[in-house]
């Protein structure tokens, strides 16, 4: 579930929502988080190749690092 600042604010933001509901994903499971504004699926998702492909650049840059305790942990870096 998403809080109400991480919403889509932009139009790239809402471009990339519209994309990842299309492909499935709901809109409470996407959020846009931060003042440098990363995008988080769910509980950090990560997003197959066909969705990245449809994102374009959109999407600059994916991250991901290990947590101990949840495994690893997907999150997108998104074109300002």
């Amino acid at each position: 579930m998403r809080l109400e600042n991480e919403a889509p604010a932009t139009t790239v933001e809402r471009t990339i929502e519209n994309i990842l509901t299309n492909n499935g994903i709901k809109a409470s499971d996407i959020q846009f988080r931060d003042d440098n504004r990363y995008l988080r699926i769910g509980y950090w998702e990560p997003l197959s190749q066909d969705i990245l492909n449809q994102l374009g650049d959109l999407v600059i840059r994916e991250q991901s690092h290990y947590d101990d305790d949840c495994g690893w942990l997907f999150h997108y870096d998104v074109r300002q």
